[in-house]
């Protein structure tokens, strides 16, 4: 007879497995269902593998820089010890959502070609319904075979993979273009980057590069660059009090002094100096 996993249940939507075989090459974490989302900061990221996917209503999530409007059905799967965070738009935000670990996790992530993070826009109907397919069984049954949870998450990574191969475009948009635009960013936002280092680091055209960040993101990469060393600006601003407005504005790559007030302002509403008075 097979081992069982005891589940936890914490709600009518929501299963914990509360004893794992950390042995085992792939298992279950969590599944939710119809989860009324709060909101959630992960500076460190999660320990698990996480796939989160709007029911309804619309998320926002916060991951290396970019800012994604989960709207409904439309899903994201955060690596291991990826920082984001996530919270509702506006109003009320149901949220589906599966983790899950194991010994080989890393090496499954690495080989499926998923890096930190892979949004999916539009998943086919077997990715869209897995969620609530196997809660079902959960709730029905209370019990989950400990060979089955492996079974479950390697079945949930190809249709993952099935996603990546059927959506070659976005995802090697992703791949190519995008994803390297964004760790540059990450790296070297004090630097004086503009759209020709985009170019060389692809070797696509601008326009196509425009035309890959306006569809999966509504802007350029400039105004990512700008958004990123705001952000910067701000942990500066609170955390390193010594510093001038004016240093401040160059450890974190702008020109000028007025460039960053003025970027600072349109995005904070306030000046950085009336941000950082108001932590106080």
């Amino acid at each position: 007879m097979l081992a069982k996993y005891n589940i936890l249940k914490v709600n009518s939507m929501r299963y914990s497995f509360k004893a794992k075989d950390r042995s085992l090459p792939l298992y279950v974490d969590s599944i939710g269902y119809k989860w009324r989302q709060e909101n959630v900061s992960r500076p460190k990221g999660y320990n698990y593998v996480h796939w989160l996917q709007t029911y309804s209503g619309t998320g926002i999530v916060n991951i290396e820089g970019r800012t994604i409007e989960l709207k409904e059905n439309q899903g994201i799967l955060i690596n291991q010890n990826i920082p984001h965070a996530y919270h509702s738009k506006n109003g009320l935000w149901i949220t589906d959502y599966f983790s899950f670990g194991g010994l080989l996790i890393s090496e499954i992530t690495k080989v499926l070609g998923i890096q930190d993070y892979l949004y999916i826009e539009t998943p086919e109907s077997k990715l869209k319904n897995f969620i609530e397919v196997h809660h079902k069984e959960f709730k029905e049954n209370n019990r989950l075979a400990i060979y089955e949870s492996s079974t479950l998450v390697y079945e949930f990574m190809l249709l993952i993979k099935k996603y990546c191969v059927v959506n070659p475009h976005n995802y090697q948009m992703n791949k190519k273009i995008i994803d390297p635009i964004l760790q540059l960013i990450r790296e070297s936002y004090q630097q004086n980057l503009t759209n020709n280092d985009f170019v060389k680091l692809t070797n696509y055209s601008l326009q196509y590069i425009l035309e890959a960040f306006r569809t999966n993101y509504g802007s350029s990469p400039h105004q990512i660059l700008i958004d990123y060393r705001i952000k910067m600006a701000k942990e500066l601003l609170l955390n390193e009090p010594e510093l001038s407005i004016d240093e401040i504005g160059q450890k974190v790559g702008f020109n000028t002094n007025s460039y960053f007030i003025s970027m600072f302002k349109r995005g904070e509403k306030v000046t950085p100096g009336k941000f950082r008075g108001l932590y106080r």
